[in-house]
């Protein structure tokens, strides 16, 4: 029998924009609101649900507050890290090599960067887990784990297991996730998913689903779901046909996809009555010339014609919208920040995410600054969408790190709080009448 810790390492949470941290220490609206969407690890519960049931498994969230401790006698130490998160993964590593523990460490940044990753762990994990992980734990087993394991094809969603949501401290969270769909067709350049995921759409049974859903009720009688789909509607039948069965079950939830849901009205009644009372949509920008620069094959830009009539669409349905922005690109200048909060208040999105442009590694934003002598700051850690990491064209870095603060110090101002707050009980006075 093995003994495992599966760790989620500290993470730099908002980044160290100075601006932005100035006002989340006036403002705690932001922390607030994003700790109610905050939810623990998914890749790892699903890696625990592949393991054999015979093995004393531990899942550490260093990220919601958990402390890692090295003297507990673990055979194997499981970590997963985004890049953000990659150095204190590497200091978590290096202290259980010290004491002779096994270390693997996979997630997105170990998937994109083997080579440096492999420097500091026994095993690097490329890919998904579901593909690689079982064999894996037979090599350890065996004495014959391999420097390296990755898969040259994507995981069969359809054997993805239940994760183990009972391994939870669920004092730490305010939400769960579950993943029912992985891969996007859209090309944006700044995102890993084609890395990660590819382009070709997978999903799990809807009965699966279901089972993870029961699964969380079963620790949680009243939980708040987000479904951590990176575009989960993409198959309209078959997310037709999984809202139905989600409406028997009484939940509450959220999820990720892009404007286009507003295009399918029967698709947007069947959202409400399954208990789906927001979406994060990535806007990105309000100008088409932002927008453009953010996708070569234009899909969001010529769908900016319709962001209003879309957003009152999606209102209407008793459906709320976290709004999320990415400020930088090459297009934009200064007066992108006054625009943004134009139009989001002008919409009334219940809330809103504004980010700085970041060249994550192996995107193709990534290479191209790299090649052209635009990355100013290779420390990992400041790679969080907060912080800014190469030359914008059309502002300086210090205004573009000022200006995402100043859009998140307005649009959670007191008054537009109570001016959204208001709209939102109108929309839902509406709702209820109909």
């Amino acid at each position: 029998m093995l003994k495992i810790a599966l760790i989620v390492p500290r993470g730099s949470k908002y980044g160290k924009n100075i601006y932005l941290k100035s006002f989340l220490e006036r403002n705690d609206v932001v922390s607030n609101f994003y700790g109610a969407w905050e939810t623990p690890n998914l890749g790892l519960l699903t890696i625990a649900g592949l393991t054999p049931k015979s093995y004393d498994v531990s899942f550490i969230d260093e990220d919601h507050g958990q402390t890692v401790k090295y003297d507990q006698g673990y055979d194997l130490v499981a970590i997963t890290a985004m890049t953000q998160q990659i150095n204190r993964a590497y200091e978590i590593s290096a202290e259980f090599r010290k004491i002779g523990t096994y270390v693997a460490i996979g997630g997105i940044h170990a998937t994109i960067m083997p080579d440096e990753v492999e420097k500091h762990a026994d095993t690097v994990m490329i890919g998904e887990g579901e593909s690689i992980w079982p064999q894996f734990l037979m090599d350890v087993v065996n004495g014959s784990p391999r420097k390296r394991y990755g898969s040259k094809e994507y995981a069969d969603l359809s054997k993805s297991p239940i994760p183990r949501y009972d391994l939870l401290d669920k004092t730490l969270y305010k939400s769960y996730s579950i993943q029912t769909t992985r891969g996007c067709p859209r090309s944006c350049n700044y995102c890993t998913l084609p890395i990660i995921y590819g382009r070709t759409y997978r999903h799990k049974s809807v009965e699966q689903v279901i089972n993870e859903v029961k699964a969380i009720k079963s620790i949680d009688s009243n939980p708040f779901i987000f479904f951590a789909d990176d575009n989960m509607f993409i198959m309209r039948e078959y997310s037709k046909a999984l809202l139905k069965e989600l409406s028997k079950l009484n939940i509450t939830w959220g999820t990720q996809t892009d404007i286009s849901v507003a295009e399918d009205d029967e698709l947007l009644k069947l959202l409400y009555a399954s208990g789906c009372h927001w979406l994060f949509i990535g806007f990105e920008n309000v100008s088409e010339s932002g927008l453009n620069f953010l996708d070569d094959q234009r899909w969001k830009a010529c769908q900016l014609r319709n962001y209003e009539t879309s957003i009152e669409k999606i209102h209407k349905n008793g459906i709320n919208i976290w709004g999320s922005f990415m400020f930088g690109g090459d297009n934009d200048d200064e007066t992108v920040f006054q625009e943004t909060l134009n139009f989001t208040l002008k919409n009334g999105l219940y809330s809103g995410s504004f980010t700085i442009l970041t060249p994550l590694p192996g995107t193709q934003l990534y290479n191209q600054m790299k090649s052209n002598g635009r990355i100013i700051d290779n420390d990992w850690s400041r790679y969080t969408f907060w912080d800014v990491v190469y030359k914008p064209t059309n502002m300086s870095p210090d205004n573009l790190a000022q200006g995402v603060a100043w859009v998140y110090d307005s649009f959670y101002s007191k008054e537009n709080v109570r001016a959204r707050t208001k709209r939102l009980k109108e929309r839902l006075r509406s709702i209820r009448t109909v």
